[in-house]
């Protein structure tokens, strides 16, 4: 039995001195085949083992100290060079593509924004519109012309329109008076009746169209002589009338239209310079 024993342990330190003293080939790990069907895609985040799991690494490294070099250490960097290739471009290319569309919408948010002060500017510039409207008068028939004499350095698109109506300018007076009977006979008895009842009055002489008729009196304002038309009326005599002495003279009165800022100061001044004493007012 000891010599068998003995015989073994003899054994066996031969063949691992025969192990240790084997030359091993040398393997260039380079020219191995990788078969493409067998590469797997790993995600973005994938870490290895042995920096994820220090307790794990021990065991891992004693298994490969025990296989032979050859066979120990070619897979890892054919599989790492192999992911890091395949895995990178995927990384990288959809963070090229997806900078582009927002890079373009900035772009066009910046264009609009410096677009819309332009767009405010040519709103500010444009002209006022043309909708002032103003009025000049009553012009009498001098006033008129010295006005239409000026009218032209306004430079008007459209002549003013002229409106014309007839006015009474004289004295200011207001006469009271009677029309005649169908006699001078009765006019006299009339005269006489009146004078009777506190009205004095006088038969018109001078020629005219209001010879014959019985003047009642002549005011300073229309109010006194409506008053006295009033008594008369009361008193019987409702044929008394009123007339306001004067000349019947035709005024004018100028309306310009579709005016702007400008030309409205243009007329104002205008005004000032030929006529101070009939003012320019807005249309009503």
């Amino acid at each position: 039995m000891k010599w068998f024993i003995g015989t073994l342990v003899v054994v066996n330190l031969l063949a691992a001195l025969y192990g240790a003293l084997k030359q091993k080939p040398e393997v260039d790990i380079h020219a191995q085949e990788v078969n493409a069907a067998q590469l797997k895609m790993l995600p973005a985040n994938w870490k290895p083992l042995l920096a994820s799991a220090p307790e794990a690494s021990a065991p891992a490294t004693d298994i490969a100290s025990s296989m032979p070099q050859a066979e120990a250490m070619p897979a890892p960097p054919a599989v790492a060079s192999a992911t890091a290739t395949v895995a990178a471009p995927k990384e990288t290319k959809p963070a090229v593509l997806a900078a582009k569309p927002e890079t373009k919408v900035q772009e066009a948010k910046a264009d609009d924004k410096a677009a819309k002060p332009a767009e405010t500017k040519v709103a500010d510039a444009k002209p006022a519109a043309a909708t002032l409207c103003y009025s000049w008068g009553g012009l009498d028939p001098q006033q008129l012309a010295r006005v239409q004499g000026g009218v032209p350095l306004l430079k008007l698109s459209s002549p003013p329109q002229a409106s014309v109506v007839d006015q009474r300018r004289g004295s200011g007076k207001t006469w009271v008076f009677y029309p005649p009977l169908a006699t001078q006979a009765e006019t006299q008895t009339l005269v006489a009746e009146l004078k009777a009842k506190g009205f004095d009055s006088y038969i018109v002489q001078t020629a005219g169209e209001f010879k014959g008729h019985l003047s009642l009196g002549l005011f300073g304002r229309e109010e006194g002589a409506q008053a006295l038309v009033k008594r008369l009326k009361a008193a019987g005599y409702d044929k008394a009338k009123v007339d306001s002495r004067g000349d019947v003279v035709k005024v004018t009165t100028l309306s310009f239209r579709q005016l702007d800022e400008a030309t409205a100061s243009k007329l104002k001044a205008l005004q000032k310079r030929l006529l101070p004493g009939i003012p320019v007012q807005a249309c009503r």
